[in-house]
């Protein structure tokens, strides 16, 4: 058992790195200057946020571990250091550590018994309960943010004051949300473990990086020799003509244009799922701190996730328009926002879902609810 512990502690080690990755010097407090500085271009920034988007999703293991162990940093990533990813054998790669509390980039995360960075919750429905499940990345998850102060427990407590008002059931959402997760990871995640949890909704956060995001993550994986066989992506490998073997110039000159086709092949899966099950699927697409959404790629999105059966499709892209971005982000060099972001986006949200005609909170709650701390 000891001669295996380095072995397994650098597998680990450079799975979590794969997750979630290290971020760039320009987006480490004291780094390069701020991504929301008005000294940068639209170019600038654009680039300097692909480099982020790739290291949360960047991907090169091999199913032996060797690859990851070669390429892990001097420096252990944050979230290995604070024991937050635990490794898992599947699509997913890494989880939350369950039951766990430390204090990870000055904020205070909690897990539960789930692996929800979430209040405890039975795993099994309780009566008179209509529980949700969130799906999602970072923001979701609420990075850099105390716990309770993100959009999710903000929103679940403005929608159980509401329900409870009107003598509706008790409203449960869980977080099932894990910073780094690509489109097709949360899905894989809400199979593995949302649908045993009895949900009825499941809520699928977005961003403008889902765009290209299983595409980048795909490049890796094939090129890594990993990922040939996973189901969701068949279509655009077979698109792209590609073959196992096949050079990481050919793969990437293959998956060229092919962005938009995966991200609807893993939206068309999410929504099939759930259809198949009776569940509705709601799609909330978020903005990022200081990041406009150039209306092309907003309506494709919007576009996509009506098309795979999203219903509501909820558009919060221009939430923190017209606000200093300095006063809603973690950090001068993180996209991410902070508790009044999130709080902004729970307001929302809660406007959004509040008068829907089949929801069981139908009474309006006392005003600005959802901006208050979570129970």
């Amino acid at each position: 058992m000891t001669a295996t512990r380095p072995l397994l502690r650098q597998f680990a080690l450079a799975a979590a790195l794969l997750c979630w990755g290290l971020a760039p010097d320009a987006f480490r407090p004291g780094g390069a200057e701020s991504l929301l500085m008005a000294g940068k271009n639209a170019a600038d920034m654009d680039r300097m946020e692909v480099g982020y988007y790739e290291h949360l999703i960047d991907t090169g293991r091999r199913l032996d571990g060797q690859a990851l162990a070669a390429a892990a940093p001097a420096a252990p990533p944050p979230f290995k250091v604070t024991d937050l990813a635990r490794v898992v054998d599947d699509f997913r790669e890494c989880v939350l550590e369950p039951s766990f509390t430390t204090i990870f980039q000055q904020a205070r995360w909690t897990t539960n018994a789930l692996g929800l960075r979430d209040r405890e919750y039975d795993a099994r429905k309780p009566e008179g309960t209509h529980r949700a499940v969130l799906i999602g990345d970072s923001i979701g998850v609420g990075w850099g943010v105390h716990d309770g102060e993100g959009f999710e427990p903000r929103l679940e407590a403005a929608l159980d004051a509401r329900s409870a008002s009107a003598g509706g059931p008790r409203i449960e959402i869980l977080n099932l949300c894990v910073p780094g997760y690509s489109p097709a990871q949360r899905g894989e995640h809400l199979g593995r473990l949302g649908w045993s949890l009895d949900p009825d909704l499941v809520i699928v956060q977005a961003t403008a990086a889902d765009l290209d995001w299983d595409a980048r993550r795909l490049r890796r994986l094939l090129s890594a020799g990993y990922g040939w066989d996973i189901p969701i992506y068949q279509d655009a490998i077979k698109a792209a003509g590609l073959e196992p073997g096949e050079s990481p110039a050919r793969i990437k000159q293959g998956l060229n244009g092919q962005q938009f086709r995966i991200l609807s092949d893993v939206y068309r899966a999410i929504g099939a799922d759930c259809r198949s099950r009776g569940v509705p699927v709601a799609w909330i697409l978020l903005p990022r701190v200081g990041r406009s959404l150039p209306e092309a790629e907003r309506q494709s999105l919007l576009a996509l996730a009506a098309a795979s059966g999203f219903d509501p499709v909820l558009d919060l892209s221009d939430a923190f328009d017209g606000l200093d971005p300095a006063a809603l982000a973690i950090g001068p060099d993180d996209y991410h926002p902070n508790a009044e972001g999130h709080a902004i986006l729970a307001r929302r949200l809660e406007e959004a879902l509040a008068d829907r005609p089949d929801a069981p909170w139908s009474q309006p709650s006392r005003p600005g609810s959802a901006g208050g701390a979570a129970r």
